[in-house]
């Protein structure tokens, strides 16, 4: 009995994935094109991003305590990065962002525009 319970536990924890839990906290742009303050939390099993603060010299947004305020959907843990599976910025299934932790208090997100990369450096905001 004991065999087969270990034969059944050691494959359901193997096939686990534990999610690097520094991703999670309040994150600011390094753009010299404009200013940002995200935030990465879990919202039930799914892991979002909300945007707090957004201001560009012709456009400021504002965080609305809404469904509005999300712009990241569902991240999710591949290869080493984080990879958002459905973009709340467009109707697509494509994957819009790849969040690399660097290090504990520094994010690289490279989004697509046209397929093409653009890559940007995410601060932790101390509160």
């Amino acid at each position: 009995m004991k065999r087969f319970l270990l034969l059944t536990i050691i494959p359901l924890m193997s096939c686990s994935t534990s999610v690097d839990h520094r991703i999670f906290g309040t994150w600011k742009t390094n753009s010299k094109f404009y200013a940002a303050t995200y935030k990465i939390e879990k919202n039930s099993k799914k892991i979002i991003g909300k945007l707090l603060y957004y201001n560009d010299g012709t456009t400021v947004l504002h965080e609305t305590k809404s469904d509005k305020d999300v712009f990241i959907k569902d991240l999710q843990y591949e290869n080493e990065a984080f990879v958002d599976a459905i973009s709340g910025a467009t109707q697509t299934t494509s994957k819009k962002y790849q969040i690399k932790i660097k290090h504990t208090d520094t994010l690289e997100v490279t989004t697509y525009v046209r397929n093409k990369p653009s890559i940007e450096t995410w601060t932790r905001k101390q509160q």
